[in-house]
């Protein structure tokens, strides 16, 4: 009975990801800030969340003048309490790039994950972040279709993490088609508010 129990769920494991095989992932060494004492990675909430994902190669379009689609990435973050609970929390990915190597038989795809705030607490460093430009600016050029401009132009621009102990799963896709599948467990620590650091060219770690 119990060999038939793990049979099902290996099954089951195998239908929830389309049979795919396990995509390699990882984050890139410039976004670790630190380590915990269990050997966690960490990075910063007002930094970059970097994470490269290697699958293995895929075939070459058999027809000359056929192409082949850029691997794309898309994630599902996790957030894990102490109890090692999950829940489920929003996450946006940012690709960089791509391409093959450095095993010939395998290709890469990079990109950046956000790990964004809740909806209020993201408004609310925005009001205090615009809040402070607007106090250099004379009272009468701050009109309401100005600041309502800034504000949507800020939330665009918004980068502040999410701080906790998440595991990101990495979806490497070819077109709409999943081939590989990663996990990265990382830890976000809080080093400042975006309130106080602002729009710099890039954001801090």
């Amino acid at each position: 009975m119990r060999y038939v129990l793990i049979t099902q769920l290996l099954l089951l494991s195998s239908l929830a990801f389309g049979g795919d095989k396990p995509a390699s992932c990882e984050l890139a060494s410039k976004s670790i800030v630190n380590r915990s004492s269990s050997g966690l990675a960490q990075v910063s909430n007002l930094g970059d969340i970097e994470i490269i994902c290697r699958v293995p190669a895929r075939p070459f379009p058999p027809k000359p003048g056929e192409s082949r689609n850029g691997l794309r990435a898309a994630t599902a973050a996790y957030e894990i309490s102490p109890n090692r609970s999950k829940k489920s929390v929003p996450s946006a990915v940012h690709e960089s790039g791509g391409g093959f190597g450095p095993d010939p038989e395998g290709e890469w795809v990079d990109f950046y994950v956000h790990i964004p705030l809740g909806s209020a607490e993201r408004d609310a460093e925005i009001r205090r972040y615009l809040a402070k430009i607007e106090k250099s600016i004379a009272p009468e050029q701050i009109t309401e279709e100005a600041h309502q401009r800034a504000l949507e132009w800020t939330r665009e621009l918004f980068y502040q993490h999410r701080v906790g102990h998440f595991q990101v799963e990495c979806r490497i896709l070819d077109g709409d088609r999943v081939i590989g599948v990663g996990v990265v467990e990382l830890e976000v620590l809080f080093k400042g508010r975006f309130s106080e650091v602002g729009l710099p060219a890039s954001p801090p770690v």
